[in-house]
């Protein structure tokens, strides 16, 4: 029997929300880093015709930043440095 069976499930939905919207915030903060750092960098030209939604791919890059502002550190494990 674990702990969370005799607990009330009311309080379990309020955690699992309010998780949700932590990492949400997170995701979409991730995501502005992404979207500021991709627009700095290469410009379309005009002639090229390019897909109508432009796919963002979230990276440590812009993950970090976004993670720094909840005041969480995180960092490449060394073999990756």
């Amino acid at each position: 029997m674990s702990g969370f069976e005799s607990q009330d499930p009311r309080l379990i939905r309020l955690i699992a929300l309010a998780s949700q919207k932590f990492l949400s915030d997170i995701a979409n903060d991730a995501l502005q880093h992404c979207k500021m750092r991709t627009s700095s960098q290469i410009v379309q030209s005009k002639n090229q015709k390019g897909p109508k939604e432009k796919k963002y791919v979230m990276t440590m890059e812009d993950l970090v930043p976004a993670l720094q502002e909840y005041g969480i550190i995180a960092k490449k494990p060394h073999y990756f440095v």
